[in-house]
Parts: C-alpha cells; structure tokens; sequence
C-alpha cells in the first residue's frame, strides 16, 4: 500500500505540474492571438487613414510621478525617483514603484470608457438601492465601504451631469471621468458603441465634442447638423435608416473591414456586442454591473476600495491571458507603434524609456518586471 500510495503521489504532482505548463501554455497562446488580432485592426487602421490611432494622452509618460490612491499622477510634477532597489515581486516597495510606473504606462489606454447604456439604468438603480440597504444594517462593513455602500455609489451620467456642470468646457479624463478614449475606442465604431446614454453628454460636454468632429450624413452628402441628431440615429434599431445613417459614416463603416478580427476578444461590460454582424465579446464579458469588476471602478486606477472618484462605466478592452489590459504606446505622428502584453508577471516597462540612459540598480529591477513580456507587436 505504501507502494502505491507513492505512485499516487508522484503521478498526481506530474499531473498537476503538467496541468499548470498547459494553462502557462494557453494563456501565452491566448495573449499571442490577441496581440495578432489587433495588430490585423491596427493594420487595417492604417490603410484607411494612413496613421495608427492617435490616441491621446491621458497623463504623463513620465514614470517618476507620484500617484495617489487611485493610480492618478499628480500632474503637478511631484516626483519620487527613490523606487528602485527592492529584490523581489509584491513586496511593499516593489508595488508602489509598479502603481507609478503603470500609470505611465497607461498614459495611451487600450480601453475606451463611457456612461452606461440607458437600458442598464434600472439595473443600475437597483444596485444602489441593494448598496444602501446593507450599509444600514451590516456591521461588518469598514467606514469607507459604509460610506460607499451608502451612496448607492454614482451611476456615472445624471448625478455627474449635475455634479460637473461646470468641466462642460474641459476635456480632461482626470477632471470628469466620464468618458475616456482609449485604442478600442478607434478601432471599434465608436458613435454605434459609445453613443448609449444620456443624451446631453453628447451635446453639451466638450469632453465628447472636443475628440469628434462633426460627421457627414454618407446618405445625402450634407453634414449633421446637431449630435443630437447622431445621438438619436445611433439610438435608433439596428433594421432603420436612420440607425444605417450612422453605420454607414465612412469613420464607423471601415471598421468593419477588421471587425472578424476581434470577434470574441473584446472584454466588455455587455453579455453580447454584435458589430457588424460579428459578436466581439469575449466569453468572459459580463451581463451587468457588479461590485466585485471593473464596473465599480477608480479611473485609470488600481485601488477598488476607496470612495473617492468611483463612477458606474460601460467599457471595452482587450485582456491578455492572463486577464490584463494590453498596453498600446504611438508617438506623434503616429507611423509607429508598440503593442504589448505585461506577461504572466503582470509588470512592464515603457518603450520610451532607454535603459541605457538608467543604473545598474534599475535596470535589475526592470529586468525582473520584463523578462516575460510579450512585444513582439511592433512597427
């Protein structure tokens, strides 16, 4: 018996070693297909507009700048420069250093963030009401997720729409949160993805007006004259000509050229994301808000459990296989690009950055976070 309980033993520790080289395995080969499938879309980009995306900045390159809780620089220009030195992954150091750098790295985001559709409102609103009961009657919550749960958190469109009436002339993601436009955003038709929610978004915010130009109507030639009336046409069911208005501008329409490229990759807040004719979620995608993803989130942040600047967002993005967002870096004039994933690791580095130009020090502590990126995305 202890014959074969020996042999059990070994067998099942084979077994298991062997299973885990099959998920390191799938989820490589997960990471590779995706960063080929939008690197197809990047290319097709490419050949209608002769530019990659230019995605804007939404911070700093500069990976010396502080963060607060929230993974937001301090765009004031405190620096801390005294992270690098520690020795190993997860340790305290190692993290604050990671939280500043990411949020450089994340200053040109793969994923675009909007206002939740309009017919997830009263999902929406049935959570906040649920938060707002057990902040009444659970003892157990912190003072922080209390005072949360007690506000039924924000939904992201009408209590904001108030709250920022006066950033209508600004467009700064790090001033209203409400919009952000990340690569997705260009290589998905953005006006039939994002245009879902409050009207007077659309209209009255120089957040959405100062990155669009108005479009042509591609049925009659002449311009529209209102994003009230994109708006509406967006809105409208996908078997009318008014909804065919807006699938038809020449921005929207191309995008269908690469669409097949992205089907079933895109981890999204929606159950289902159909674009012409393909269905672009991922198996992973949810069918509604909850509080424990990315749904209930801080902007551009890594810290979940603060109250501060948490919005209710729609969004779309693509993840790597190991359930991280891809990284995207294209300098002005945009005729070149890097696409990456940060590995099984979950760390990374700016390209922009010459190690050459850094000590012994930092580079050692670089070479922990890279050693399993995969960038072999690059032109």
């Amino acid at each position: 018996m202890l014959i074969v309980v020996v042999v059990l033993v070994t067998l099942m520790t084979i077994a298991f070693r062997l299973g885990a080289i099959n998920d390191a395995s799938a989820q490589r080969n997960t990471t590779v297909s995706r960063l080929q499938r939008v690197e197809n879309c990047l290319s097709g980009y490419y050949a209608a507009f002769g530019s990659y995306p230019p995605v804007a900045q939404h911070g700093s390159y500069n990976i010396y700048l502080k963060v607060d809780g929230h993974g937001m620089q301090n765009l004031d220009g405190e620096e801390n420069t005294a992270i690098w030195g520690w020795t190993e992954l997860n340790s305290t150091e190692e993290k604050e250093a990671w939280h500043q750098v990411q949020a450089a790295c994340r200053t040109q985001p793969v994923g675009c963030a909007f206002p939740f559709r309009e017919d997830y409102r009263e999902y929406v609103d049935a959570w906040s009401e649920q938060l707002k009961e057990e902040a009444a009657v659970d003892t157990s919550l912190s003072p922080e997720r209390k005072a949360m749960f007690a506000a039924g958190f924000d939904d992201g469109v009408s209590q904001n729409i108030g709250r920022h009436s006066r950033y209508k002339n600004k467009i700064d993601w790090r001033e209203i949160q409400l919009f952000k436009f990340g690569l997705m955003s260009f290589l998905l038709p953005r006006y039939l993805v994002m245009m879902k929610s409050d009207e007077s978004l659309y209209t009255e915010f120089a957040q959405w007006t100062g990155n669009n130009s108005m479009p042509a109507d591609p049925l009659t030639g002449q311009s529209y004259t209102s994003w009230r009336k994109v708006w509406d046409d967006a809105n409208r069911d996908r078997d009318t000509t008014d909804y065919a208005r807006v699938a038809n501008i020449p921005s929207q329409a191309v995008c269908a050229r690469w669409m097949p490229n992205l089907a079933g990759s895109v981890y999204t807040s929606r159950s289902s994301l159909a674009l012409f004719g393909v269905d672009v979620a991922d198996g992973n995608s949810s069918s509604g808000f909850s509080l424990s993803s990315t749904e209930l989130h801080s902007p551009g942040g890594y810290d979940q459990s603060s109250t501060a600047g948490q919005y209710v967002l729609d969004f779309c993005t693509v993840r790597d296989g190991w359930w991280e967002e891809l990284y995207y870096y294209s300098p002005p004039p945009y005729q070149t690009y890097v696409l990456w994933s940060s590995g099984s690791n979950k760390r990374t580095f700016p390209p922009w950055i010459s190690r050459e130009s850094l000590d012994s020090q930092a580079n050692r502590c670089i070479g922990i976070w890279v050693q399993d990126d995969i960038v072999n995305m690059s032109h």
